[in-house]
Parts: C-alpha cells; sequence; structure tokens
C-alpha cells in the first residue's frame, strides 16, 4: 500500500487543528447549536507551550516552569523551561514529548500524571527539582497521591497529582492571631480569628486565597483549639490553618484552625 506521508502526533495534531479552524459544522450555524472553542482559544485545562531549549526535549508528564510568552506559527504560546527556582509559574507536560524549540500542549492545573519518585505517604507535597523535569517531596505546591502506571512495559518514575486547582484541602498557612471577634459583641457569628499569614505552602512569591480587604485572614475553630484561651491570651500567638470547602450547604471556603502553638498552664 502507497503512503501518501508519514507524520508524528504533534504534526497530525497540528494538521486536525487547522482543518478544525478552517471549517465549521453547518449545523453550528444554522440551527444554533454552540460553536466551537475557537482553536486559539486558552483551553480551561490546557496551554499551547514552546520549549525554549534548543537543544534539549521535554519527556512526557514533565514538569515545566514558565518563562513568558512568544509567538509560534502565528500563535501566542507560553514559554517554558526547566525549573530554576521553587517559588515560580509550572505547567506539567501532556503525553507527549515536546523537541527542542517546538510547541506542544501542557496541562494548566488539575490532576495530572507528574514525573518522580514515589510519596511516603498519600496526600504528600511535592516541589520542584531545580533543573530537572522532575518534582520531588517536599513543601511544595503539588499534591500526589500515589504512584502512576503508565503502561505495563513501561520504566517511567510516575505520579498522579494534583496541582494548581481551585479545590480546597491543599492551601496550608502558619499565621499569627492580631484579633479576635466573638458572637457577644462583634458581627460574627461564632468565634472568629483575625491573623496576618506568615507562612505559606503555595510558594514565596503567591499569596494565599481568602484574604480580606485588609489583607487579613480570618480563621475558624471546628475543634475546640481555643477553648483554654481567652480572647486577650489569644492575641499574638501562632497557628496552622488550611483553606476547605464545605461539602453541604453554601459552598464558601474557610481557613480552618488545624493547630494552635502553646498549651494551657496549670496551677
Amino acid at each position: 500500500m502507497d503512503q501518501i506521508g508519514v507524520f508524528t502526533p504533534e504534526q497530525a495534531r497540528e494538521l486536525w487543528q487547522f482543518y478544525q479552524s478552517q471549517k465549521q459544522l453547518p449545523a453550528q450555524l444554522t440551527k444554533n447549536f454552540p460553536q466551537r472553542r475557537p482553536i486559539d482559544e486558552v483551553s480551561p485545562h490546557r496551554a499551547f507551550v514552546l520549549n525554549s531549549d534548543t537543544y534539549e526535549a521535554i519527556p512526557p508528564f514533565a514538569c515545566m516552569q514558565i518563562t513568558g510568552t512568544s509567538v509560534f506559527g502565528g500563535r501566542t504560546v507560553i514559554t517554558v523551561e526547566k525549573p530554576t527556582t521553587l517559588d515560580g509559574e509550572y505547567l506539567f507536560n501532556s503525553p507527549y514529548q515536546i523537541e527542542a524549540g517546538a510547541a506542544g500542549w501542557a496541562y494548566r492545573f488539575g490532576v495530572v500524571v507528574m514525573l518522580g519518585a514515589a510519596p511516603s505517604e498519600a496526600n504528600a507535597a511535592y516541589q520542584p527539582i531545580i533543573d530537572s523535569w522532575e518534582i520531588e517531596e517536599g513543601g511544595g505546591p503539588f499534591t500526589v497521591f500515589g504512584t502512576y502506571e503508565i503502561t505495563p512495559e513501561s520504566t517511567t518514575a510516575a505520579l498522579i497529582g494534583r496541582f494548581g486547582s481551585a479545590g480546597g484541602g491543599g492551601e496550608t498557612i502558619w499565621f499569627t492571631i492580631t484579633d479576635v471577634l466573638c458572637p457577644e459583641t462583634d458581627y460574627v457569628s461564632e468565634t472568629t480569628l483575625v491573623a496576618t499569614a506568615t507562612w505559606y505552602t503555595g510558594g514565596c512569591s503567591k499569596v494565599p486565597p481568602g484574604a480580606e480587604y485588609g489583607g487579613e485572614y480570618y480563621v475558624y475553630d471546628l475543634c475546640n483549639y481555643l477553648s483554654y484561651y481567652t480572647a486577650t491570651e489569644l492575641i499574638g500567638k501562632t497557628g496552622r490553618a488550611g483553606y476547605y470547602y464545605p461539602l453541604t450547604g453554601s459552598c464558601v471556603p474557610k481557613w480552618i484552625v488545624e493547630d494552635l502553638c502553646g498549651e494551657p498552664q496549670c496551677g
């Protein structure tokens, strides 16, 4: 059988995208069906990226650091490279290798496959490795659920985890209490700690979510950590809180106390 041509997965994808950009189904126009998302529109989960390294290919599922934007083939793309810091913005590559100086697509957030060694426990925090496509266990912005078998014969050290999601429970701060609001005297329905964030799992240059207008954070107590303290005694204390979404009622996330430093004195 004669072959017209042989294409790599990336070339075939580009041809298909060009075809879709040039053609709309008649029913989409004549029957007012929803239009296809324009091919150049940024996807909620994916982004086109350009390997800014002219010597090394980006392997599948690699952790990539964003360096800026460029124009490639008439399309705006995000330029990426091996991580050089631990507090940058990151993407994870698709299942396809991106050749040196070539473009491909990557995941912007969500549950993805990552490269790295197995975690010590489920839901472990991971961070990038400087000058590597892999990630490692540490206090970083990624949450790893466990190992992942890409194919039965694969020897790649793969993980499955989450990063950059809008979901709750993966954000942690250490804080210092600056004020306490009480239902009896203030405008709150439950005891509320007013706190200043001092440490954050999301990175040095990031801002924890849920800040109030003045930049402070309201932290709430579900496990009676505050039972042994008066409002005056709580001022200046340090604690840790996680950012959580409720599974019932109104979907309003809250910072919930997970730990409070210091123990009550007896006698």
